[in-house]
């Protein structure tokens, strides 16, 4: 029972989750098939078991795209076999009658159906949808004349009847729904039923068992050919194309409002951050222009001290990947280390630099900061003091040269 429930959740979860894909309908269907039936005995020739016609009239609900329950009354006529023995029954020389009989039947099925396409993307206009089903059911069988017509001929051992039989039977199968219309579907469906061993008299000697159940069943083999009136369905797919091109439209102009009102709102902020840029100008302006008296004095001797200073630059020069200062560099240190001796009010910049041509950006950044602090280190370890320092490095997102080996470097300014 458990297995059953869980089986039906999962059908229903995986209807429930393509309603999303598609606007589905749940409904009513109808169904009237027919075709021809195999009831397996001993005859040795197939068709001496087959019967037509059998009819099957059903009514169902879709309640979730993929799965459905259906009530179906099915059946007509089976046939048996008097004799046993593949031999005997083939004789030609014995008459139909005596070795074989008809008798009629009919059975009531309840049946859960997974449609197997649409369980997992719904679509209303598909051509053809494959489906599986299974289900318990009831099962009457009757006018068993024939039979008891010639019981002499049957084994001792059987199980012949004479008056109607109701007993319970459990069948499965696969079909096809081919889509004429949206509300009318042509159905192909291949059924087995799984039937009491009593169901054609016949006792069946297999004596095979799983545990404690015996495996002694009669079997019925259908192929059923016929239609399926949905209703509710005319033109759905037409609703549901008006339906998705009503909620576009919507979804567009809500959409083009969004716009307009960022649009909107971008305007307003680019003219608050003008009118505060315009405030910030004058602001400085007037500021600058009382600094202005005040530093012209200072000015004269402080721009020679500092065009000396300004002018000393020096470029240290790395390996690939690496930073360790060569000793080739070590003289352009030095040549700085002179001139901040001699400007003991300068200072000096060290910018660190790494060629965007190799390795990563994250790793470029690191070693430009690691080149940058090596060349600081060999300042301070010259008796430069570290308040005299500004280090700056820059990765790879700017450069000093056009040549990528020139990026590779420190650069020294003083100031």
């Amino acid at each position: 029972m458990r297995k059953t429930i869980l089986v039906i959740s999962t059908l229903l979860a995986m209807g429930a989750s393509a309603l999303a894909q598609e606007a589905f309908k749940p409904g009513w269907f109808l169904d009237l098939k027919g075709g021809a039936t195999y009831t397996a005995g001993e005859a040795a020739r197939f068709f001496d078991q087959v019967t037509y016609p059998t009819l099957a009239l059903g009514a169902g609900y879709n309640f979730v795209p993929g799965f459905a329950l259906r009530g179906e009354f099915s059946g007509w006529q089976a046939k048996g076999t008097v004799l046993n023995g593949f031999v005997e029954a083939d004789r030609r020389d014995v008459p139909f009658g005596e070795w074989q009989y008809k008798f009629n039947y009919v059975q009531f099925n309840v049946d859960a159906i997974w449609d197997i396409c649409n369980s997992f993307k719904y679509k209303a206009s598909r051509l053809f949808s494959p489906y599986l089903f299974a289900g318990p059911g009831l099962n009457y069988r009757f006018n068993n004349q024939q039979a008891l017509a010639v019981a002499d001929l049957f084994p001792a051992e059987n199980y012949l009847w004479d008056k109607g039989v109701v007993s319970f039977t459990a069948r499965f199968g696969a079909g096809l729904d081919i889509r004429i219309i949206d509300a009318l579907h042509v159905e192909l469906e291949l059924v087995d039923n799984v039937l009491s061993d009593r169901f054609n008299s016949k006792k069946n000697d297999t004596n095979l068992h799983i545990g404690n159940w015996p495996l002694d069943f009669d079997w019925n083999l259908s192929a059923l050919v016929g239609l399926k009136y949905t209703f509710g369905r005319t033109g759905n797919s037409k609703k549901a194309a008006a339906a998705a091109a009503a909620a576009a439209a919507a979804e567009a102009a809500a959409a083009e409002r969004a716009a307009a009102e960022k649009a909107a709102a971008e305007k307003a902020a680019a003219e608050k951050a003008a009118a505060e840029k315009a405030a910030a100008e004058k602001a400085a302006a007037e500021k600058a222009a009382a600094e202005k008296a005040a530093a012209e004095a200072a000015a004269k001797k402080a721009a020679a001290d500092r065009a000396a200073a300004r002018a000393a630059e020096e470029t240290v020069y790395f390996v690939i990947g690496r930073h360790e200062i060569r000793k080739s560099e070590v003289q352009k240190i030095q040549n700085i280390v002179d001139i901040l001796n001699a400007y003991p009010e300068a200072n000096v910049t060290v910018s660190g630099y790494a060629d965007i041509e190799t390795g990563t950006h994250a790793g470029n950044w690191v070693l430009s900061q690691k080149r940058a602090e090596n060349v600081a280190a060999a300042l301070k370890k010259a008796g430069i003091a570290a308040d005299r320092i500004t280090v700056d490095y820059f990765g790879d997102t700017k450069k000093v040269s056009d040549v990528p080996s020139e990026n590779r470097c420190s650069v020294m300014v003083t100031r």
